[in-house]
């Protein structure tokens, strides 16, 4: 019909709008965040756009329902102020009629959000954790810029007792394509021992098949605190560092990437949470588009931004209470998510009850009777 596809028309653009602001917005946000990763040193560029675009496609579960509701309630709002909506009323039609183009644009997001839940979000996740995994084993050296601190926890096992915390600050001043290094500085701490080592020339020795690289240092000088003994001071010729070379360990379970399938025959509790919230994307996605059109009323000539405000409050409100809803089920404190969308579903039908029709008539039923 004419009229759904010119309210399709005039919604549809916002909804892509809102989206694509709110998509550059997270871009932008995780790309700040695994950048300053990069600059010590963890992860290259190439890991970065990836990761990046990873965090983008989780969190389109939620940027696009945000996006569709936003950009219903501007769209909406438009032909409210534009007396669009007052004409279609004149005309006959009502409000369970505007429902249509509106469904006509949710039915589909919210199947597609339903394929990101299910499918798209737990490949993501075990893409991410895979590769943050590797960068995590990557040796030092590897992960080197010359003329950046490099800090890291990872020590030489040798170096590292099992009950002691360690972390190591890296500065080579140039590295050459051979692997010649300039200008070395290395700070070790494992627990309260510092260790400090300067060269001024080494070279990086590949080892892929061994458990260790090697770092050999020229005329190195070495600086060891200790708790139960004088401080060391020494300097060597030639100096052998051993850097490990160790493979990514395997990913602990987690339930953000476990398939949809397992997720729902287990009982573990943050299973269930995870589950639930997979299924609950696509409700969320319908029930706020539905709710957007009596949330859209306002008078001629109000604006199109009136009811944004009111718009972000209950949007706020919701995801909060289903922040809440999904960790309590995670600590075992409720057993279900379920109660969350179930608010929102009663508010879409306590909005779209007619309660001035509703007074008028109980008036005028109280006049008749005086």
């Amino acid at each position: 019909m004419i009229i759904d596809r010119h309210m399709v028309r005039q919604v549809a653009m916002p909804c892509l709008l809102v989206s694509a602001v709110l998509m550059i917005i997270f871009v932008g946000y995780s790309l700040s965040r695994f950048l300053t990763q990069a600059d010590a040193g963890l992860l290259n560029s190439a890991e970065v756009i990836h990761l990046t675009l990873l965090k983008v496609l989780i969190a389109l579960e939620v940027l696009l329902p945000i996006g569709l509701f936003f950009g219903l309630i501007l769209g909406l709002g438009k032909l409210h102020s534009d007396s669009e909506i007052i004409a279609m009323q004149a005309s006959g039609m009502g409000e369970a009629r505007m429902l249509r183009p509106v469904v006509a644009l949710a039915i589909p997001l919210a199947l597609f959000i339903a394929v990101l839940s299910f499918y798209v979000r737990p490949w993501a996740y075990a893409q991410t954790y895979t590769m943050l995994a590797l960068a995590e084993a990557s040796s030092d050296i590897d992960r080197i810029k010359a003329g950046q601190f490099y800090l890291t926890r990872k020590t030489a096992a040798d170096e590292l007792s099992e009950d002691q915390d360690s972390e190591r600050a890296i500065f080579i001043e140039k590295i050459s394509p051979d692997q010649a290094l300039e200008r070395i500085f290395i700070r070790t701490r494992v627990g309260d021992e510092l260790q400090l080592i300067s060269s001024q020339t080494g070279l990086f020795i590949e080892q892929p098949e061994s458990q260790y690289h090697l770092l050999e240092l020229d005329d190195a000088r070495i600086f060891k605190r200790v708790d139960d003994g004088p401080d060391l001071f020494a300097q060597i010729g030639s100096f052998t560092m051993r850097v490990v070379n160790e493979l990514p360990e395997p990913l602990r379970y987690r339930s953000k990437f476990v398939a949809s399938s397992v997720l729902a025959e287990s009982s573990n509790p943050k299973d269930r949470a995870e589950y639930q919230w997979r299924l609950s994307t696509p409700v969320t996605t319908l029930l706020l588009a539905l709710l957007t059109v009596p949330l859209s009323r306002s008078r001629p000539r109000q604006g199109r931004y009136a009811k944004l405000l009111l718009a972000f409050a209950v949007y706020a409100a919701y995801y909060n209470l289903l922040e809440v809803s999904q960790t309590w089920v995670k600590q075992e404190r409720a057993s279900s998510i379920w109660w969350t969308p179930l608010l929102l579903m009663l508010l879409v039908v306590l909005v779209y009850i007619p309660w001035r029709s509703l007074g008028k008539g109980g008036a005028a039923a109280k006049n008749e009777e005086n």
